[in-house]
């Protein structure tokens, strides 16, 4: 497949750019060692159920309650305090700024585009020294909906001024994708997290195992 070097490309954030398995460890101090996976599964789940309910709660709401419905009897403000800290120290993937940066040199207009707060990606950005190579952080609170609802693909299209036909998205997630090619953006897939993209989504335009995969692919002449 012969792909055009895109002009502005979307970035999600949790997995697809900065690995969570470093709050691993948190989960194993409060005594739920295999906790991390179900707690992020069900702050997606209910984010999306909310939104599909007509209604909206930011992440750190939605993570919260995640958090303590795994073990309501262990699990509470503390704790919920001691995550989203840990959230502040997230490093991204290896392989992430080089990737980055190759696409910054090929002339890619990229913003991130996550269901968490804009300033704390942010704040990670710059922890990680990339603060130089996305223009802007989007946030799905911007329009109070969560991904993979239209809205906050659209909203990323309208603040890089591209047609979404003309605009990429990133992510390690299929949902994420299913829900930008459904405004028409075109999409690139890092399998490295889901292993194999599940069919009901169709399929990605591009995909590569890591960011270093993708980017390569999308730069590619």
């Amino acid at each position: 497949m012969c792909v055009v070097v895109p002009k502005a490309v979307v970035l999600d954030v949790n997995e697809t750019l900065f690995s969570l398995e470093p709050l691993d460890a948190l989960f194993a101090h409060w005594g739920v060692p295999d906790g991390r996976e179900l707690w992020f599964a069900r702050t997606l789940r209910n984010g999306f159920a909310l939104t599909c309910a007509g209604t909206y709660r930011t992440f750190p709401d939605v993570a919260g309650g995640a958090l303590t419905s795994l073990a309501p009897e262990r699990l509470g403000d503390e704790q919920v305090r001691e995550l989203f800290d840990a959230f502040g120290q997230l490093t991204p993937h290896p392989e992430v700024a080089d990737a980055l940066a190759r696409a910054r040199s090929a002339g890619i207009d990229m913003v991130t585009l996550s269901v968490g707060n804009a300033s704390n990606v942010e704040r990670l950005f710059e922890r990680a020294g990339m603060a130089d190579l996305v223009t802007r952080h989007l946030s799905c609170e911007d329009v109070r909906r969560w991904k993979p609802s239209p809205e906050p693909y659209l909203h990323a299209c309208v603040a890089l001024d591209t047609d979404p036909a003309a605009t990429w998205m990133v992510a390690a997630h299929a949902w994420d994708l299913a829900g930008a090619r459904s405004v028409g953006m075109k999409t690139a897939w890092l399998s490295r997290l889901e292993g194999e993209f599940d069919a009901n989504f169709g399929a990605p335009d591009v995909s590569g195992r890591d960011m270093g995969d993708v980017i390569d692919r999308l730069v590619a002449d």
